[in-house]
């Protein structure tokens, strides 16, 4: 059985492993590129398998690489949790799965890594000490969604009032919007800002219908009387959190507060299906006002990265 066959195996026995870690997400998400994914494990005494780390591997310059794929907010590190465990001998267990997954890494002569670590990552010493570095990110969590009127209480008023502004407009809310309506809907959204930042239709396809095909996956809607569409979001789920992956406004009505509502909708329909709402942070600031309002809460994870001096040269070069 080749590593991947036996993550495949490890996955369906561990309903605890997250959603960006499936092996199903992974082929959607790569498959549409011509990418492939791969994962290294790391066993205990008795074989088996502790921690996994899935990624993304490509060639640049005739050089590999290793990434997080797009519309997926990490990969890397995850390791298993022991019941009973003290504090000691999980970090103790942690160094050396890390060692060992470290070591499988080097050993595939990498040229350039850089990988988001899952939220529950927090001990990435061990990375540090075999030469590489992180950056901090924040991405913004409702934590609970099970008394959903108590998650409209933590709203901030101004949230609040674009629900209501919405509602009294008549927008409505539907789920029957398919994939490629959407990323039209986006191009639009982001043709009028001049940013050519824009997913390849056959990615958004390609994760979009897998999530539905599983019951994990929906596009809400946003549209007013006379059938505009104001707004659009995709969100994907697990048992643990749904994560807002795609959000596209038409310019034509950012006021209308349909957005707002749009995500409001959302949160209402998953509330007994997931138990978070992950916003899938932003660094930038004024995304990260509107995160704020919604009452989501600044989570920190890890981007760990490293750089051989070939590739130092190659980006100093290009400069």
């Amino acid at each position: 059985m080749s590593e991947k066959e036996a993550y495949i195996d490890f996955c369906a026995h561990t309903p605890e492993l997250p959603l960006f870690l499936q092996p199903w997400w992974l082929d959607a998400v790569t498959c549409p590129d011509h990418k492939e994914w791969e994962v290294l494990l790391a066993r205990n005494k008795k074989g088996e398998i502790e921690a996994v780390m899935p990624f993304v591997t490509g060639r640049k310059w005739g050089l590999r690489y290793v990434v997080t794929p797009q519309l997926t907010q990490y990969t890397g590190v995850w390791i298993k949790d022991i019941e009973g465990e003290t504090a000691t001998e999980r970090l103790s267990r942690e160094k050396r799965l890390q060692n060992d997954l470290i070591a499988q890494l080097e050993a595939k002569k990498i040229a350039f890594f850089d990988l988001k670590f899952p939220l529950t990552y927090t001990y990435w010493s061990p990375f540090f000490w075999a030469g590489y570095r992180q950056e901090t990110h924040y991405t913004y969590r409702i934590d609970d969604l099970s008394d959903i009127k108590q998650v409209f209480a933590k709203f901030d008023i101004t949230k609040q009032n674009k629900i209501h502004k919405a509602e009294k407009a008549g927008i409505t809310i539907d789920f029957e919007m398919s994939a490629d309506e959407l990323y039209d809907l986006q191009c639009t959204q982001l043709n009028e800002r001049g940013s050519k930042d824009v997913l390849s239709r056959e990615l958004v396809d390609s994760v979009v219908n897998e999530s539905r095909k599983r019951g994990q996956g929906l596009i809400a809607r946003a549209k007013d009387p006379e059938g505009h569409t104001h707004a659009a979001v995709f969100v994907a789920w697990d048992k643990h959190c749904a994560y807002d992956l795609v959000t596209a406004i038409h310019p034509n009505f950012r006021s209308s507060g349909a957005s707002t509502l749009m995500i409001w909708a959302t949160m209402k329909e998953l509330s007994n299906k997931t138990q978070a709402w992950d916003f899938e942070g932003s660094m930038i600031e004024n995304v990260e006002s509107s995160f704020r309002q919604f009452g989501g809460v600044p989570v920190p994870y890890y981007e760990i990265y490293k750089k051989t001096k070939l590739i130092q040269l190659i980006e100093l070069c290009k400069k």
